[in-house]
């Protein structure tokens, strides 16, 4: 049997009822490393959910040198299964911020921006680092990067305090959903200058 074929047979474990098959699975394709890593991306766009997941799990256990390879497989991905990369990332945490950060200036490509505003979302306050970025998200043309960037400010509460002055200015942003979670974002950081602005608000 080639490697490729074991690695295959090992990932449709992933799909087992069984949860000692699933962990054995998951702890043999660890093990095997880089050479699964094509494998289990491609299971990332899995119409299972729950083996998106574990494969999710399996590339976040080996670590950030699988990095790279998810950032050029996710501007090519069908969006289900960018997310499924983007929640990757999110999991492999702080060693996928300056990738992230990449994304996110890049200009051309406003899916590539969600998706890492959508991941610094997730990460929370594992993502301060990228707090500068996040702030001039709020001004990104696209209505989705600006939503994002205000969700990702609201999970890390009072550490983006210094994204206030700029929360408060994109309340005026002419998306009402931007402007909704502009307003939870304040809420969820909760200075008095946040606070007073959302007064002004009723």
């Amino acid at each position: 049997m080639s490697d490729e074929q074991h690695i295959a047979e090992l990932i449709e474990d992933l799909e087992d009822f069984d949860d000692g098959v699933r962990e054995d699975a998951k702890s043999e394709l660890i093990e095997i490393g880089e050479l699964a890593i094509p494998q289990l991306i491609e299971a990332l766009g899995h119409n299972l959910s729950d083996v998106a997941d574990e494969a999710a799990d399996v590339l976040a256990t080996i670590g950030e040198t699988v990095i790279p390879t998810l950032m050029d497989e996710i501007v090519l991905a069908p969006k289900h299964q960018a997310l499924a990369i983007t929640s990757t990332l999110t999991r492999i945490g702080e060693p996928a911020i300056p990738a992230l950060l990449e994304a996110l200036n890049n200009k051309l490509n406003e899916e590539l921006r969600e998706y890492a505003v959508r991941a610094f979302g997730l990460m929370g306050v594992t993502a301060v680092s990228a707090i500068p970025a996040l702030i001039e998200a709020l001004n990104d043309r696209e209505d989705e990067v600006r939503t994002y960037s205000a969700y990702a400010l609201s999970k890390m509460g009072e550490a983006a305090s210094g994204a206030v002055p700029a929360l408060i200015k994109a309340l005026d942003d002419e998306s009402d959903r931007v402007k909704h979670h502009v307003a939870f974002a304040l809420d969820q950081i909760g200075t008095p200058e946040a606070q007073e602005a959302l007064k002004s608000l009723l």
